[in-house]
């Protein structure tokens, strides 16, 4: 496309930082230290625990990683549980992105932008070759030190005792960022955003909302922490855009309800996001996702009836969308009206068969309603069609639980820890599978995932 040969062809001018794989440190070294960050935050930093606004990142993610040089790399996103503005990239291509930045973020292509952001520092290698810059230091320090400075932008405690662990003298520093690898990451991230068919100016439009949020606040976004922005960046990021133009820009209408679902899902207490969402509808935007949200609001609220009107008037004016399903479904079962909640699941997946959302909260349903063969047999297809969803695992580890079956949730935790980074958590897993009340199938699954994994932990010394 026009589009993709324009992003590729256009001359930044940015300095020779020399070939990304010729610099840093081998792939597997960069996964085992990825695996070793995972683990440290794992056990320190809350995720959300909503599966549609996972399942639309992981979506947008797929999205824009397809648009990168090496889109048939292992990326895994995944959402934090934080209002702050942040994003990270970490070795082995996890990629944290924060409930504040999807809240801040005014359209998909401001959002997009910093994932790509975050993208072109992997596919640069930028954080392999700060690790590797540290002569001195342990790979195990410098993972350590990483995901202590990871840490410490939720759990600043947290995050000290993480980096006093593992820290060489220095090592925090030598680990910054330099400016050459900022501009380099807008650049890359910008052609990446165009070829995805999103608005490349969004990086800048994000980086205005990040420089006016931070004059508003004593300590600097998280995000600004360890990318430093001036407004020299934002201007050159903005030239840079009016040279990029994608053939057509096309944002997802999920956005908006998704950014409603994450306003509830995060607010202190329900009356307050319920409040806040009554407050801009009043004073004028009564836009679909204002309307979402309000009704989201209601059901958190315990007033699920209320929620069901307003979901329904709606559904009339908006049409149908699978994520005003989910929240018929889910003010259903928060009267205890399983039928009812399954009736709209069906309704919503006859016209969205392969919504997450709807799907999981299916299984949901079925649990609730003492059905626990049919929720593992859906719990089985959701694992084959999300094979990289660590809480679609867990949701299929609870549901061979409810049908009497040990030795598969034994395998589902086993695979929730490892599509985390954390082999080892796996593996201790698999032993819980028993030689005697195991399927044949069962055995030779977890003999196959302990051989893979094994093999994986050694490769990587």
């Amino acid at each position: 496309p026009a589009a993709r040969a324009q992003a590729d062809n256009l001359d930044l001018s940015l300095p020779d930082l020399g070939n990304p794989s010729s610099q840093a440190l081998p792939a597997g070294e960069a996964a085992r230290i990825g695996q070793a960050m995972m683990r440290e935050i794992r056990r320190e930093v809350d995720g959300l625990d909503d599966p549609a606004v996972n399942a639309y990142i992981r979506d947008l993610g797929a999205r824009i990683t397809t648009a990168t040089d090496t889109p048939a790399a292992d990326y895994r996103l995944f959402v934090i549980n934080d209002p702050r503005l942040h994003a990270f990239a970490m070795p082995g291509g996890f990629i944290g992105v924060h409930t504040g930045l999807i809240s801040a973020a005014r359209n998909e292509s401001e959002l997009g932008s910093v994932i790509a952001h975050e993208l072109a520092h992997v596919t640069q290698r930028h954080i392999a070759r700060r690790i590797a810059a540290a002569e001195q230091t342990s790979l195990r320090t410098a993972a350590m030190v990483l995901a202590g400075l990871v840490i410490g932008s939720q759990n600043p405690q947290a995050g000290a005792a993480a980096v006093t662990t593992g820290m060489a003298s220095g090592i925090d520093s030598q680990l910054a960022y330099s400016r050459d690898h900022e501009r380099e990451a807008d650049r890359t991230g910008m052609r990446i955003l165009t070829r995805a068919n999103l608005e490349p100016m969004g990086m800048a439009d994000f980086f205005e909302v990040l420089q006016a949020d931070n004059r508003y606040r004593s300590r600097a976004p998280a995000f600004l922490s360890t990318h430093p922005l001036t407004r020299a960046r934002i201007a050159d990021v903005r030239s840079m855009a009016r040279d990029l133009q994608p053939d057509s820009v096309f944002e997802s209408p999920d956005f908006g309800y998704i950014r409603a679902r994450v306003e509830v899902a995060t607010a202190d207490q329900p009356d307050a996001a319920l409040e806040a969402f009554r407050a801009r509808i009043e004073s004028g935007d009564d836009s679909h996702p204002q309307r979402y949200g309000r009704a989201v609001a209601l059901i958190a609220d315990g007033q699920p009836a209320a929620a069901t009107r307003r979901l329904e008037a709606l559904l009339d004016d908006a049409g149908a969308h699978d994520l005003l399903y989910l929240a018929l479904a889910e003010a259903a079962l928060e009267a205890d009206r399983t039928n009812a909640a399954l009736g709209r699941i069906d309704d919503g997946l006859s016209l969205f068969p392969d919504s997450v959302g709807l799907r999981v909260t299916r299984v949901e349903a079925l649990l609730q309603a003492d059905r626990a063969r049919d929720a593992l047999a859906a719990t089985r297809r959701l694992t084959h069609d999300q094979p990289d969803a660590p809480g679609i695992w867990a949701l299929h580890a609870r549901a061979a639980s409810a049908a009497s079956d040990p030795d598969e949730s034994a395998l589902a935790m086993a695979h929730h820890y490892a599509v985390q980074g954390d082999l080892r958590a796996g593996l201790s897993q698999l032993r819980r599978v028993s030689d005697i009340s195991a399927t044949a199938g069962q055995l030779s699954r977890a003999d196959a995932l302990r051989s893979r994994w094994e093999a994986r932990l050694d490769s990587a010394g």
